[in-house]
């Protein structure tokens, strides 16, 4: 059975209908009442909103459990050093992606160059680089469950990359109105007012985010429209949004799939405007179901995306480490540290996005000396290599025209 939108069904079938089907859903056992209230821009009409466990709903989650499962498998056969240089690769695309979505100017060159330079705190980013690198090291188990924590958060990763005039002129939030535009700058919803009702909705959706008895990918994606429904600051919503959103969907999905959320949400930047402007409408009776149901698919959609990514790069490594291994043997290198090393450029050249690996990542990787790491690189001909700056140290990947006929 195929959901539909309470807000299609109106245009589809007539006010009456409508009436009827939201009536409805709101009784249904499989109904969840949640405590925001939704009301459109210019409008007057409010709608307690609410969501259901609708069947096509309940068939999304599933699929999202089986793939993740499967995704799993996948990324345990790829090296682990190797997914290291992965999640750096997909913060910085999720940066960037994020930051194209608000139409905040970054390239990727400043948003790697602060990452591998994650000490400076000088650099541009590096306030929301070492908030993320601090999830994906596990160092802090995220978790946000007040306004002052939100406002917390923002002058953390945020507040240094708005415009003063931009920054918060309330005791938490701002005090003046915002509005929320679509891609083609047209309004689609003004965020609330008053201050107080701002920190007290913005309450009473965190605890909808830190509620267990929802699904995890459901309540983050209710949370993800409440937050944009409220918009709590001037500049910098959407940023602090996607932030949340993938610290939590961290807690139970891979690392790499939570840093890809702002990637597919830029890919569909019409869908998602349209699914909140469809929420936020009177048409929709207060139903985030819609919403929900949008979320997710660009969930599944970034499963699918990453999943075919490291299938390809897994495939490549395959056929690859056979080639270096004929060519290894062709050139009666026997030593197995020397080999190793090979292998370790090879996935550099596979999976590093062109960012290398350094000596001291082959000496934890290899758990040998320096010494050593040093001596056996000395054995490598240098034309064999392609040399990479990152930062005050280079990096090594294998040329892999060295390879092509084998």
């Amino acid at each position: 059975m195929e959901f539909d939108s309470l807000y299609k069904i109106y245009y589809k079938n007539g006010q009456d209908e409508w009436r009827d089907i939201l009536n409805k859903r709101r009784e249904s056992e499989s109904t969840i009442s949640l405590p925001l209230k939704i009301r459109e821009y210019n409008r007057r009409p409010i709608f307690p909103s609410f969501f259901m466990y609708h069947p096509e709903l309940v068939q999304l989650l599933l699929k999202l459990e089986d793939k993740k499962a499967k995704f799993s498998m996948l990324v345990n056969g790829v090296p682990q050093i190797m997914v290291i240089h992965l999640l750096n690769n997909f913060l910085s695309n999720e940066i960037k992606a994020s930051n194209d979505i608000e139409g905040v100017h970054s390239s990727r060159h400043e948003i790697q160059k602060a990452i591998i330079n994650s000490q400076n705190t000088n650099l541009r980013f590096s306030s929301i680089i070492a908030k993320y690198k601090a999830l994906l090291q596990g160092d802090i188990d995220f978790a946000y469950h007040s306004s002052q924590e939100i406002r917390d958060l923002y002058d953390e990763i945020i507040a240094s990359e708005v415009d003063k005039a931009d920054l918060p002129d309330g005791l938490m939030f701002r005090v003046d109105s915002v509005d929320v535009v679509s891609p083609t700058q047209k309004i689609i919803h003004r965020g609330l007012l008053p201050e107080a009702h701002i920190i007290e909705e913005m309450d009473k959706a965190l605890g909808v985010l830190n509620d267990e008895y929802i699904q995890l990918p459901i309540r983050v994606a209710i949370f993800h429209y409440y937050f944009g429904y409220i918009h709590p600051f001037y500049d910098g919503n959407g940023r602090t949004n996607r932030f949340i959103s993938t610290v939590y969907l961290a807690k139970s999905f891979h690392p790499l799939l939570a840093l890809s959320l702002s990637v597919t949400v830029k890919s569909h930047r019409g869908a998602y405007y349209d699914a909140f402007k469809m929420t936020t409408s009177e048409r929709n009776g207060g139903d985030v179901t819609t919403f929900i149901m949008e979320f997710l698919r660009l969930l599944e959609e970034s499963i699918d995306n990453v999943s075919a990514l490291l299938e390809k790069r897994v495939s490549h490594l395959d056929e690859y480490s056979k080639k270096l291994d004929a060519f290894l043997d062709r050139q009666k290198v026997s030593d197995s540290l020397l080999r190793d090393i090979y292998y370790l450029l090879l996935q550099a050249r596979l999976f590093s996005s062109r960012a290398g690996i350094s000596r001291n990542e082959m000496i934890l990787t290899c758990k040998k000396s320096r010494g050593t790491i040093h001596n056996r690189l000395q054995k490598i001909p240098k034309e064999y290599l392609v040399k990479v700056k990152r930062g005050r140290e280079e990096a090594y990947m294998l040329k892999m025209s060295l390879l092509a006929h084998d």
